[in-house]
């Protein structure tokens, strides 16, 4: 009886790790979601050279909300607070121009 070949195992590859300095970004809603697309480049040469790598992340709107918190935390910035309309204009209709 003939010997059957031994199962090989496949080989997992680590995922590259990707240091670049952030040169820009958009995003796009997609209802629940949004479209987070990072402009990033690796040196000053490549940014000179036009060279820029774009990401898309797709991530929830809770997920962007504790980003969103977590740079601003990390940054010790507040987001400025909203004034409150007085009494009168709270009472006011709704003017559309």
């Amino acid at each position: 009886m003939a010997k059957r070949p031994a199962k090989r195992k496949a080989q997992t590859t680590e995922p590259a790790e990707h240091r670049a300095v952030v040169v820009g970004w958009t995003h796009n809603g997609l209802g629940s979601s949004i479209d987070l697309r990072i402009q990033s480049t690796p040196s000053q040469q490549a940014l000179n050279a036009g060279q820029i790598d774009s990401h898309h992340f797709l991530m929830t709107h809770n997920q962007a909300l504790l980003l969103a918190k977590y740079l601003l935390d990390t940054t010790g910035q507040t987001l400025p607070l909203r004034a409150k309309p007085s009494l009168w204009r709270r009472f006011l209709p709704n003017r559309q121009k």
